[in-house]
């Protein structure tokens, strides 16, 4: 089977020809390319691509922080709505217990 299901996808079938001509489209290390003016193949920015042994290398770690203390991420919570849940409000805003003491004492008071 070719292609099972029936479905290509990125499935290519290079020629020869079209082999050929790539170099002259976009050029090799060495040479530029002929059709597109000024392209250059991109070159690797990396010359060691062992990374991990590079990372832990002794020039990096000297310049690198101390990692910090472990931190846990809090599992997801219901989100309460200060307006309805009187705990969450005063935890939010103190101030809020002694306004609303305040203003029921009014209350009374204008009722007396």
């Amino acid at each position: 089977q070719l292609a099972p299901g029936g479905h290509l996808g990125r499935f290519v079938i290079w020629t020869e020809d079209a082999f050929k001509q790539l170099d002259t489209i976009f050029g090799t290390y060495e040479t530029a390319s002929d059709v597109k003016k000024g392209y250059h193949l991109p070159s690797a920015k990396i010359t060691m691509p062992d990374v991990t042994r590079l990372i832990n290398s002794d020039e990096i770690q000297s310049v690198v922080r101390p990692a910090g203390p472990k931190q846990t991420k809090r599992p997801f919570t219901q989100r309460k709505n200060p307006l309805r849940n009187r705990g969450v409000l005063f935890r939010l805003n103190p101030y809020a217990q002694s306004s609303i003491r305040r203003e029921i004492r009014e209350q009374a008071q204008r009722r007396a």
